[in-house]
């Protein structure tokens, strides 16, 4: 039977590479799922006490902090209040967005901005140690997906950018 084997294995040249790297890719799933990935190492010294080094778990950042910048830019942001001026309503965003997306608030026609009020269960979108994006519902119906970022000499969460939420 070996014989047989043999004799059709060598009879093509494409099945000998496919059988032969097919029997390579086993032996390194085999031997690789066999394998233990986490390794004891000795730390203590030579006492005998060990511990295990293996996969970490990555820290899971907490959102609440980007959540309530953003409910709080978009409250001030969506509509001018009645009797407020144009300045005085920058005014209010400005320490609340990082400097380019304040030289950017500068240039906004007030008389495009949605209306209405935060409403609803703001949604994180994304979230990493110093951003998320968070969609915010407005009373009118429309969403708008925020932008915030900490770090970079900042000490407290930033928004960066405001733009309609669509494709939902």
């Amino acid at each position: 039977m070996l014989e047989n084997f043999r004799t059709w294995l060598f009879a093509s040249p494409r099945r000998l590479v496919v059988v032969s790297l097919t029997a390579i890719i086993l032996a390194f799933v085999g031997i690789t799922a066999l394998t233990d990935d986490d390794t004891a190492v000795d730390t203590t010294g030579g006492t005998g006490n060990t511990e295990s080094i293996g996969s970490t778990n990555a820290a899971i950042p907490d959102a609440d902090e980007y959540v309530l910048a953003a409910v709080e830019f978009v409250r001030l942001w969506a509509e001018v209040a009645p009797g407020e001026s144009n300045q005085q309503w920058l005014d209010k965003l400005v320490p609340r967005a990082t400097e380019d997306y304040a030289q950017a608030l500068r240039t906004t026609d007030t008389a495009t901005l949605p209306g209405g009020q935060p409403s609803g269960d703001p949604v994180v979108r994304f979230l990493a140690q110093e951003s998320a994006m968070i969609a915010i519902p407005l009373g009118g119906g429309d969403s708008v997906l925020v932008t915030v970022v900490a770090g970079d000499g900042t000490s407290e969460a930033k928004v960066s950018d405001v733009q309609p939420n669509t494709g939902d």
